[in-house]
């Protein structure tokens, strides 16, 4: 997979805790220009998910990088969703709505417990409806996902807590 530039979402944490630049080291090692949009946040919304697309066009990139846990990776791959479908956010919630696959995700997991870096699902808060959009979308599964734990280690003890119990609770 060649690509020329990077769109990178994350959130602030992982952009503060250093996270975020392990990656960019890696891309810039490898001649491979990105940007950050680190606005993912918590109960992602329709907003977040624009304002990410605006700058993915303007940058002109190419692929999409997705650094964290549930919500950077839902932005990540309504983003690039969107980015090869056109449209808004709204019209591909429910099941397969978008005909085209999306630009490539790599999907790198901070936590353990969304499972959001493996599967199709992804949530989107729209704050005019008041409700959390569900799109369950085969176009959207990442091309390639990191788990590496070394990433998980620096992640706060009560949000490693958290998302065990969630892990368990996919298990159950």
């Amino acid at each position: 997979m060649e690509c020329k530039k990077a769109f990178i979402s994350t959130g602030k944490f992982s952009t503060k805790n250093g996270t975020v630049e392990k990656v960019t080291k890696i891309l810039e090692d490898v001649g491979v220009d990105y940007v950050v949009y680190n606005e993912a946040k918590p109960n992602l919304t329709v907003k977040n998910v624009e304002d990410g697309l605006k700058i993915l066009k303007k940058e002109n990139c190419d692929i999409v990088i997705s650094i964290g846990g549930g919500s950077p990776q839902d932005c990540g791959k309504a983003i690039a969703v969107l980015a090869t479908n056109g449209g808004k956010i709204n019209d591909y919630e429910g099941i397969n709505k978008t005909s085209k696959k999306s630009l490539p995700i790599v999907a790198i997991a901070t936590t353990a417990g969304t499972s959001a870096e493996v599967t199709i699902n992804y949530v989107i808060t729209d704050e005019e409806r008041h409700v959390k959009m569900i799109m369950v979308d085969n176009n959207a599964l990442a091309t390639m996902t990191v788990n590496d734990p070394e990433l998980m280690i620096s992640m706060p003890p009560a949000l490693t807590a958290a998302t065990g119990m969630d892990a368990l609770t996919h298990a159950v």
